[in-house]
């Protein structure tokens, strides 16, 4: 639905190179049948407007089908269809110029520049477009050796700027149709580092990668998805196409988690407004591996903080009765909760604490001796306990004859 607009991103570059007669021929060089193909020479030659002219060439066509001129006529086709928007005319125009001039770089270009948009994708198609993208970067130093007069050095390089870029390109989706999903990668990297506005390569690119099956690759799959959504300057995918790419890639982003999402797609965002490649790489984790490293990390830090937790969980788990008949009168190990309150303020004899910073209270604390200075509420104290009561829901813990440390 959004391929046939990318094809004027190349255009310019199109017209520029097609090198077509414009004089009427030498009368000595070549022959003409009669007066009246004469006139219609005359006419084709002088002809400005593109509809007009390709009227002019069917009628000439259809009363001369052989003729001395039959190259010019041919370009003038290529170069008409073109100017008009017609790509498999214009590729059948340029099939039918090779066919009479094998090396002729303009009439591989145009088969270059539009195969990726007539809608094939056979074997023969495919391979045969490769294989004409490829003649088409061979030929680009030779083409491009020197500047006509009639064109500005500017003209010229950015003429070979994309012509550069439409030969990657097509390689690029030749390989993709392919399942050359690899292959594809590099030739799509390539456009983008030449021309970094082609927001639907940026989507190419990320469909091959993700191709690929690679786990540890789908950040620069999500990167590139990213920057097609997000990029919306010259050369950029339609505003539908867009908002579709992001629906997309906010679903496989989803898939890791909400959490994650909400952390990952900034850092995408990020990434795709300042580059259409990435920049730097996002090792993706699901919210239960990153809440699972998380957990780690903290009982490395805190250790005695779970161990709490640990004797929490055991009191509310399946086996919760048998832990419990277990503790119950029993001195607990050494725990770290956060302060909740205490009371009195001064020299507490009573403490309530929470597994979590802020908290509701899960531990009452009554001191076997009353503190001789107050705790701070949130800070993180380490004490133990005779357990003297459990209420499971919601969770509370009674201990007594309690220390602090």
């Amino acid at each position: 639905m959004f391929l046939r607009k990318a094809t004027r991103f190349a255009l310019s570059a199109c017209l520029l190179l097609l090198v077509a007669a414009v004089a009427v021929p030498n009368q000595e060089e070549k022959k003409y049948k009669d007066a009246a193909e004469y006139d219609l020479i005359v006419k084709v030659f002088g002809e400005a407007d593109a509809t007009n002219k390709l009227a002019l060439l069917d009628e000439w066509s259809q009363k001369y089908p052989e003729t001395d001129y039959h190259l010019e006529r041919t370009k003038f086709y290529l170069d008409s269809y073109q100017k008009i928007g017609k790509m498999a005319e214009s590729v059948d125009a340029a099939k039918e110029l090779l066919g009479k001039v094998p090396s002729d770089f303009n009439a591989r270009y145009v088969i270059t520049l539009y195969s990726p948009y007539l809608g094939k994708s056979d074997d023969q198609f495919i391979a045969e477009a490769r294989k004409i993208a490829s003649e088409v970067i061979s030929g680009i130093p030779t083409q491009f050796a020197t500047k006509p007069d009639t064109v500005t050095q500017e003209q010229w390089d950015e003429a070979r700027t994309l012509t550069e870029v439409s030969a990657h390109l097509t390689i690029g989706w030749c390989q993709m149709q392919q399942k050359d999903n690899s292959g594809a990668e590099k030739s799509f990297t390539k456009v983008l580092e030449i021309d970094p506005s082609r927001g639907q390569v940026s989507y190419w690119l990320g469909q091959v990668i993700l191709g690929q099956g690679d786990a540890s690759k789908y950040d620069l799959a999500f990167a590139s998805f990213a920057r097609a959504a997000i990029y919306d300057g010259p050369n950029a995918m339609p505003a539908e196409g867009r908002a579709q790419v992001k629906d997309y890639l906010d679903n496989l982003i989803k898939k890791y988690g909400e959490e994650s999402f909400e952390l990952y797609w900034p850092m995408f965002e990020e990434m795709a407004k300042a580059s259409a490649l990435a920049t730097k790489r996002i090792e993706l984790k699901s919210d239960a591996e990153r809440a699972f490293e998380a957990e780690q990390k903290s009982r490395k830090e805190t250790p005695l903080l779970w161990v709490y937790k640990d004797l929490k969980t055991a009191l509310t788990g399946a086996t919760g009765d048998a832990t419990w008949q277990k503790l119950n009168g029993a001195l607990t190990p050494k725990m770290s909760l956060y302060v909740v309150s205490a009371s009195p303020p001064e020299r507490p004899a009573t403490i309530n604490l929470a597994g979590e910073p802020g908290g509701a209270v899960e531990v009452v604390l009554t001191l076997e001796n009353r503190r001789r200075t107050g705790v701070r509420t949130g800070s993180m104290l380490t004490i133990d306990g005779v357990a003297a009561g459990l209420r499971k829901e919601p969770f509370r813990l009674t201990l007594n004859d309690g220390h602090t440390f």
